[in-house]
């Protein structure tokens, strides 16, 4: 299990880099108090950035497919962004073939099941949320232990075999709902795109687990964010800012072809 404080400190390197002000050249802003987690969290919860994706139905090794896709397809200009506005995903219920020639989606999934928005700041505000519904926070379905994601990119221009990385991903299965996974996936995979640990040549494997394992690790990326099932009033320590939980990680190895 991972410690509070271990988890306390993965999350606050996470808002620094989002906040104005407290990015890798901002001082030190001191011990990591639960009153100091609860204002960057609160700056980062406020962030308007978002990306809308629309989805017809669920089927995991296609979303992880699409995720990926789309996360390669976004320009310098967007990647580079993203991190720093703390960039939410909201999912909707919808049919994009019904939707693609009134609004621009950025990219639709191979099959056309799903479709993806770049990131704007329209938030709330956005004509898909006002036309369609929030995708449904029903129970996760019964999962494969395993999902193996094939590298993204074609034959390669260049003679001879492309460097290959491998990449697992952790997703927490155990007290954690379909929304909550699809948003948890979303943003490990593309941030591991944004930050060039993932790119069109990483062969991914998924593993659904209970929980985390740090003899897993270490990890290079851990998705942490306060754990709305527990009652911070039983955690003295994390009062205020509620008890931290990881509920996506990713490891890569060096491989070849």
């Amino acid at each position: 299990m991972f410690t509070q404080e271990f988890l306390r400190t993965q999350l606050a390197s996470r808002i620094r880099l989002a906040h104005p002000g407290r990015g890798d050249e901002a001082p030190d802003p001191g011990p990591l108090t639960a009153e100091l987690l609860t204002e960057l969290a609160s700056a980062a919860e406020a962030a308007t950035t978002t990306v809308t994706v629309v989805l017809r139905r669920f089927e995991p090794q296609v979303y992880a497919e699409s995720v990926l896709r789309y996360a390669l397809s976004l320009p310098d200009t967007l990647r580079a962004s993203w991190l720093r506005a703390y960039t939410r995903t909201v999912f909707l219920t919808g049919n994009p073939a019904n939707l693609t020639g009134r609004f621009g989606f950025h990219y639709v999934s191979q099959d056309g099941s799903m479709a993806w928005t770049a990131p704007d700041d329209a938030g709330e505000r956005s004509p898909l949320r006002r036309l369609l519904r929030l995708f449904p926070t029903a129970e996760l379905p019964p999962l494969p232990a395993r999902l193996r994601v094939p590298a993204t990119a074609g034959t390669p221009e260049h003679d001879g075999p492309a460097p290959v990385r491998e990449a697992r991903l952790y997703a927490v299965t155990t007290r954690v709902s379909l929304a909550a996974y699809l948003v948890h996936v979303h943003h490990v995979l593309a941030e591991a795109v944004i930050a060039q640990l993932i790119d069109e040549h990483t062969e991914l494997t998924i593993h659904h687990v209970p929980q985390l394992d740090p003899a897993d690790g270490p990890f290079d990326l851990l998705r942490v964010v306060p754990d709305p099932d527990a009652a911070s009033d039983d955690q003295p320590e994390t009062a205020g800012a509620g008890r931290l939980r990881a509920y996506a990680a990713l490891t890569l190895t060096a491989g070849a072809s």
